[in-house]
């Protein structure tokens, strides 16, 4: 099984608004890694594919889908704000804040994490029944030590 990172390619000039281009095209002059990751998703608005952005910018493909993705969810909140104020953007105090959207419904998890959590809950169960008989095993042996005690005494007797 490989780890191929599923290329996904947006229509040239469509992922970014004019502003957030221009911002990102200062963000990517820097030597750091919030120019990569701008100058990534710059590579992507103008059509290239993840992969090809991840090497135009020194980045992994995983990295590249990751910050697309926090992009897509946060636009340039992606950035701290000195990175924007730089940038002559607005901080993120100041950007206009969207109206929380309507209740999402729960998410779907994937197969993997799926079976993760059913792990988990078995692992948390028997890790729960072991304790249960490491306890009646210790209350058994020392219910045997105290009858032993009893029945030499008596013996003795």
């Amino acid at each position: 099984m490989s780890n191929h990172v599923q290329d996904d390619v947006v229509q040239e000039g469509k992922l970014l608004s004019a502003q957030e281009r221009v911002a990102f095209r200062m963000i990517s002059t820097g030597n750091d890694l919030h120019g990569q990751r701008a100058l990534a998703l710059l590579a992507i608005d103008e059509g290239e594919t993840q992969t090809q952005a991840a090497q135009r910018a020194g980045l992994t493909p995983g990295q590249v889908k990751y910050w697309l993705g926090k992009f897509r969810e946060i636009r340039l909140a992606i950035f701290p704000d000195q990175v924007l104020a730089s940038a002559g953007q607005p901080i993120k105090s100041e950007m206009e804040e969207e109206p929380a959207p309507a209740a999402k419904k729960p998410e779907k998890l994937g197969k993997s994490k799926q079976i993760k959590k059913t792990k988990k809950k078995k692992a948390k169960k028997s890790k729960k029944k072991k304790g249960k008989k490491a306890a009646k095993k210790k209350d058994k042996k020392a219910k045997n030590k105290k009858g032993k005690g009893k029945k030499k005494k008596k013996a003795s007797k």
